[in-house]
């Protein structure tokens, strides 16, 4: 394997695991998503809209805790 392969390839693995890291658990953004759902009033068809968001904050509360 070529310097400039290994390098890419190493840079690959390092941002796969960051990702990996910043991305919070499926059971605490389902958590945080239907706690929205409720907050909204339970009405339906954003669940999409809750999921994102709550991923969203999940991982704004990460990175300030870090």
């Amino acid at each position: 394997m070529s310097k400039t392969a290994a390098t890419i390839e190493t840079r690959g693995r390092s941002d796969v695991a960051q990702t990996e890291t910043a991305v919070p658990p499926r059971d605490d953004v389902a958590r945080r998503a239907y706690e929205r759902f409720v907050e909204r009033g339970g009405t339906h068809g954003a669940d999409v809209d809750d999921w994102l968001a709550a991923e969203h904050e999940l991982v704004m509360l990460r990175s300030r805790e870090s």
